[in-house]
C-alpha cells in the first residue's frame, strides 16, 4: 500500500512540474501589454512615460485649458500622468508636438492649418504634417478691450498704441488680420507685442489704447483690467467680418455675450477660431481612443470648472469641422458614439 502511495505522489510531482515548464525553467507566458489591448476595453492602463501638453502665456486662457486638459487625463485615464506647461502658444506647440518634443499641445485651427500646410508663421519651417487632432475644447474669440473713456465702439474708432499680444502667437496673427482689415497699420499706429497681462494691465492705467487677447472668453486678465477700470470691448462691423472669415479658412463670425466682462451690456460682434487638443501622429490609437473618449464623457465637468469650454455642452463641438485630420484613435471614439459617420 505504501509503494502505490509512493507512485501515485511521484506521479503527481511530475505532472506539477510539466505543467510548470519542468525542472528550473521559468514560465514563459508573459503579462499582457495594456497599451495595446483594444482601445474601449474597460481594463486599458497606461504603462508608458509622463506626458507633456504645451499651454501658452500663463494669463492666458490657454495656459489655462492646458492645465485642465492635464488634470481631466490624468484624473480619469488609469497609470496616466500628464503635465501642463508654458509656451508661447499655438505656433510654438504645433511646432513641438511635430518634433516628438512633447506629446500634446493646445493649438488654436489657424495655426494647426498653417502648421501642416507650412504656410503663414511655418513658410520658413515647411509642412508640419506629424501633427492631428484629438478634439476641440473651446472657442478663442478675438477679444479687443479698451478704457470706457475713450469712447470707441469698434476696433476700427481705436488710434495710437496698440497690444497685438506675444510675438509669433496666434493673438498676434488675428490681431494683425483685424486691425489691417479696419485700416491699422504699423505705418499709422503703434504696435506692440505684449503678453496679454501686460496688454490689460497698459490699458487699464492708460499707457495703452487697446489691448488685444485672442483666447477663450472670459479671458483673465482682460477680465482683472475690467474689474478695475470701467472699460470696453471693441466689435467689429459685418462687412468687417466678412473680410476677416475671407482671409482666413479657419476663422468663423463669433460673439462675445453680454455679460461676459463686467459692464459689458450688450453682445460684441467679433470672429473665433476653434481650439484643439494635437498631438504627434506617433502617438498610439489606445491612447487617442482613450483621450477622445475622457473629453467627451467629462465634457460637462470641465465646464463646471471652466466656462471657456462652454462649447463642449454640445458634443459635436468636439469632434466636427475641425481644420486638421484627428488621429485615428480619436476618429475610432467619435465614429463609435455618433459624433461622426463611418
Amino acid at each position: 500500500m505504501k509503494k502505490i502511495v509512493s507512485l501515485l505522489l511521484a506521479l503527481a510531482m511530475i505532472l506539477a512540474l510539466t505543467a510548470c515548464g519542468g525542472g528550473n525553467t521559468p514560465a514563459t507566458t508573459a503579462a499582457p501589454d495594456k497599451t495595446t489591448a483594444a482601445p474601449g476595453g474597460s481594463d486599458y492602463e497606461y504603462k508608458g512615460d509622463r506626458l507633456t501638453i504645451g499651454g501658452a502665456d500663463s494669463t492666458g486662457t490657454m495656459y489655462a485649458a492646458a492645465v485642465a486638459v492635464a488634470t481631466t487625463f490624468t484624473n480619469n485615464i488609469n497609470g496616466m500622468n500628464v503635465d501642463a506647461t508654458t509656451s508661447s502658444g499655438s505656433n510654438e506647440n504645433a511646432l513641438k508636438v511635430n518634433s516628438g518634443e512633447i506629446q500634446l499641445g493646445m493649438c488654436s485651427g489657424d495655426a494647426a492649418l498653417s502648421a501642416v500646410n507650412g504656410t503663414g508663421k511655418f513658410a520658413d519651417q515647411g509642412k508640419q504634417e506629424n501633427i492631428c487632432a484629438i478634439g476641440a475644447v473651446y472657442p478663442s474669440l478675438s477679444n479687443w478691450i479698451a478704457l470706457k473713456s475713450s469712447g470707441y465702439t469698434y476696433l476700427h474708432d481705436a488710434k495710437g498704441t496698440f497690444g497685438i499680444g506675444p510675438s509669433a502667437s496666434t493673438s498676434e496673427s488675428s490681431a494683425l488680420l483685424g486691425l489691417e482689415t479696419v485700416g491699422i497699420t504699423k505705418d499709422n499706429a503703434n504696435l506692440v507685442n505684449v503678453t496679454l497681462g501686460e496688454g490689460a494691465d497698459n490699458v487699464a492705467d492708460g499707457t495703452m489704447n487697446a489691448s488685444t487677447a485672442f483666447a477663450g472668453v472670459p479671458v483673465g486678465a482682460l477680465a482683472n483690467a475690467a474689474n478695475t477700470k470701467d472699460c470696453v470691448l471693441l466689435g467689429f462691423t459685418d462687412e468687417e467680418l466678412d473680410k476677416i472669415v475671407a482671409a482666413n479658412a479657419a476663422y468663423y463670425k463669433a460673439t462675445i455675450p453680454a455679460g461676459t466682462y463686467k459692464g459689458q451690456d450688450a453682445d460684441v460682434p467679433t470672429f473665433g477660431v476653434k481650439c484643439m487638443v494635437i498631438c504627434n501622429k506617433e502617438l498610439g490609437d489606445a491612447e487617442a481612443y482613450q483621450m477622445a473618449k475622457t473629453l467627451y464623457e467629462q465634457a460637462e465637468k470641465m465646464i463646471e470648472g471652466n466656462k471657456f469650454f462652454y462649447n463642449m455642452a454640445d458634443k459635436s463641438f468636439i469632434a466636427t469641422d475641425l481644420p486638421i485630420s484627428l488621429h485615428p484613435g480619436a476618429e475610432a471614439f467619435y465614429k463609435e458614439v455618433g459624433l461622426i459617420g463611418k
